[in-house]
């Protein structure tokens, strides 16, 4: 009797076993898997649109960072340059070494580029659902056929300050008619630099904010003080100073100083400021960018 009942309760013991296990699979069927909403893929199939992903989100390793200036950041792989975005990047990109960023692609403020929203290092997740800056700068980039590249060469580096280089200047560069449209001339900038504004009160040069520096083309004999520059243009002229690059584009002379007595005046790095001048757009690589609103 006692072999007979320690059989069946062996074998009651195995059945109910085996309806827990299948319990738990019936209960698992229920559940949805979770997917991982970024897809992972190089740099360069991200951008140019090689992979899928329904809501635009996907997964890069950290890339090169390029140059970084406040929130916006322009990273490399090989000779591709890209525009990436997140909060505080200029002093947050060292941290960034060695993970995978979850990114959103965003075409809007154009052109394209990289919002960060996730940070994984060794597989964990360290920072997930990061907002977007709530200010960051874009350069605007313009097609070559938008811009007139048979835009005439005028030596305005040339440019010098005293009352003959005036009129030639006025001559060579300003409209004829005081109201007529101004005269776009390609050349190249050796010199710009961004520094306190020239006609600051002695006070306010001892302790200048923000607001009180501007960017000056520096010439030989003279300077020019860039004026009507996008947020983007203003941000893309620290990665041309930075780089040590020229600035190589079409300008737009706007005033001359007509008072003698101020353009005589040598500033300490400028020299003597002579007037203002515009950027119609000037180039990055092979690139154009745009330097000031355009007229429609």
């Amino acid at each position: 009797m006692f072999g007979v009942s320690s059989a069946r309760r062996w074998v009651s013991v195995m059945l109910l076993g085996l309806l827990a296990v299948t319990f738990i699979g019936l209960t698992g069927c229920g559940k949805k898997e979770e997917v991982d909403p970024y897809v992972y893929d190089s740099l360069r199939r991200v951008t140019r649109g090689d992979t899928l992903s329904i809501d635009f989100l996907y997964e890069i390793d950290c890339p090169e960072f390029d140059y970084i200036r406040g929130n916006t950041a322009i990273v490399r792989e090989g000779n591709l340059l890209e525009f990436l975005v997140g909060e505080d990047l200029e002093h947050n990109y060292r941290n960034l070494a060695g993970t995978l960023l979850g990114v959103r692609k965003t075409f809007s403020p154009a052109p394209t580029h990289l919002v960060i929203q996730r940070i994984k290092r060794n597989g964990i997740v360290e920072a997930d659902s990061l907002p977007v800056p709530s200010h960051y700068t874009m350069p605007t980039l313009l097609r070559a056929g938008a811009i007139d590249l048979e835009t005439p060469g005028a030596p305005l580096p040339e440019l010098g300050w005293k009352t003959k280089d005036l009129k030639e200047a006025r001559a060579t560069f300003l409209p004829e008619e005081e109201d007529g449209d101004l005269r776009p001339i390609q050349t190249g900038i050796d010199a710009f630099v961004y520094v306190p504004r020239h006609d600051l009160a002695d006070s306010v040069k001892a302790n200048p904010a923000a607001e009180d520096y501007a960017w000056y083309a520096v010439f030989p004999e003279s300077s020019l003080e860039i004026t009507e520059l996008t947020d983007g243009a203003d941000w893309m002229l620290h990665l041309l100073k930075d780089k040590d690059l020229p600035l190589i584009g079409s300008f737009s002379l706007l005033t001359l100083e007509e008072e003698y007595t101020k353009r005589k005046i040598e500033h300490e790095t400028l020299g003597h400021v002579v007037g203002t001048v515009k950027i119609n757009w000037f180039k990055f690589g092979n690139t154009f960018v745009e330097g000031s609103e355009r007229d429609i």
